[in-house]
């Protein structure tokens, strides 16, 4: 069974690579090991928040600031204009997929969900900013016996910021007051509507904007949305909860269907490992000994977290799909906590400027392409890059994926 491209993992990265292959018509097939880390995500794209420049800098502007990165980063090797250009495709195809992202040109300061200002250069309709809130008196809902959202912290940084912000504690919409369950209750018909008008009495007379936990529908989220702001004639806006993440789990959701309906192949849990022949050609395995070949793979793996790297006995970090070649500054040792976790951040798979990895030590290979949590050379936690680097690295590997694919067709 062989295709134009295989894309090993369901991560951003590799749902970006899969969508632009498809759109530039090459067939796909991607394998998924488990659940995308879209779940853990808040929403937005955050880009590039800080710069380590021996100084943790605030980055305003995270495409000018690119320069200012070790030639040895993902965004470094891809190119400013490049980057420019996979958010700009992105945030198109968010577009038509009815999950908008405005791309806000500068950074402004969303919020974790714990309630910290986070730098973010791409918003989701409803998303809550706070540029949007100041100037406003804020109720921010929380749902009875809703335990992972932080109304206390996210009022506690309001009122730090000097905007004026009060809870409101109202009846969960459903039974089950859990992320996933409450935004399929408000999904569908009217529901929502009549809910939002069942709870309208409590809110504040005084409240110029109402903040709710981001669980404001799933499938049917821009409805839900309209439904919230025509109810309460006020605008409403959501702020991230704790794991898992329904804006993370919207988007996902949206690009696997239009995956689907494109015609790509999809593989759920399903892990795979690799074989590169010496003619070059790359073959990947299940665990049921079926074997599937390519013209072309994307490794979209993730890093430790999601399965793509393992750490060994001795504090080391292997690829788990083909065994490239990896850069770690340090090994990774229980000394210090602090020092091993910025090793670990760092480490991934070596490649060239065009995220071919290292074989064997004999060179890059040409029709295999490394995206993401994968690479090496860059730390999401300390830069608050993790979707920016996500989306350009898999538009990026998709573009030298179509590129080589070309090659092989007319040449």
């Amino acid at each position: 069974m062989k295709t134009d491209a295989i894309i090993i993992g369901a991560e951003l990265d590799g749902l970006v690579a899969a969508a632009r292959l498809q759109e530039c018509g090459y067939a796909t097939r991607i394998f998924a090991g488990g659940g995308s880390s879209l779940h853990y995500s808040p929403g937005g794209v955050h880009v590039l928040g800080y710069t380590e420049t021996g100084n943790e800098a605030f980055v305003t502007d995270p495409l000018k600031s690119i320069g200012r990165l070790p030639e040895t980063h993902p965004y470094r090797k891809i190119g400013a204009d490049r980057v420019r250009n996979a958010l700009a495709w992105f945030a198109e195809q968010a577009r038509r997929l009815q999950q908008s992202v405005t791309m806000n040109g500068t950074n402004e300061f969303g919020l974790s969900s714990i309630g910290l200002p986070v730098p973010v250069l791409g918003t989701g309709a409803g998303q809550a900013t706070i540029a949007k809130l100041k100037e406003h008196t804020v109720a921010i809902v929380r749902f009875t016996g809703h335990r992972d959202f932080a109304a206390d912290p996210i009022r506690a940084e309001l009122d730090r910021l000097g905007i004026d912000a009060s809870i409101v504690e109202i009846a969960p919409p459903g039974p089950i007051p859990e992320n996933a369950a409450m935004a399929r209750a408000l999904d569908g018909g009217g529901t929502a509507q009549v809910y939002f008008e069942t709870v309208k009495k409590k809110m504040p007379r005084d409240a110029g904007i109402i903040l709710f936990p981001a669980v404001l529908g799933l499938f049917d989220h821009k409805a839900v949305l309209a439904a919230a702001n025509t109810v309460f004639g006020l605008p409403c806006l959501e702020a991230p909860t704790l794991p898992p993440s329904i804006p993370g789990m919207r988007m996902d959701h949206a690009l696997q269907s239009h995956l689907k309906i494109a015609g790509a192949i999809l593989h759920q849990g399903t892990r795979v490992g690799g074989v590169i022949g010496d003619d070059g050609e790359v073959t990947v395995h299940d665990g049921g000994g079926r074997r599937y070949a390519a013209d072309t793979v994307i490794l979209a793996t993730g890093g430790v977290l999601m399965g793509g790297l393992v750490v060994d006995s001795h504090g080391v970090v292997h690829d788990t799909t083909f065994g490239f070649e990896t850069f770690q500054s340090d090994p990774l040792a229980a000394v210090s906590v602090d020092h091993s976790l910025a090793a670990l951040h760092d480490a991934g798979i070596e490649t060239d400027g065009e995220l071919r990895p290292v074989a064997n030590g004999s060179g890059t290979l040409r029709n295999v392409f490394v995206t993401g949590r994968s690479l090496a050379h860059w730390n999401p936690a300390t830069e608050c890059s993790a979707d920016g680097v996500s989306i350009a690295t898999g538009w990026h590997a998709a573009e030298n994926a179509r590129l080589y694919l070309e090659e092989r067709r007319h040449g």
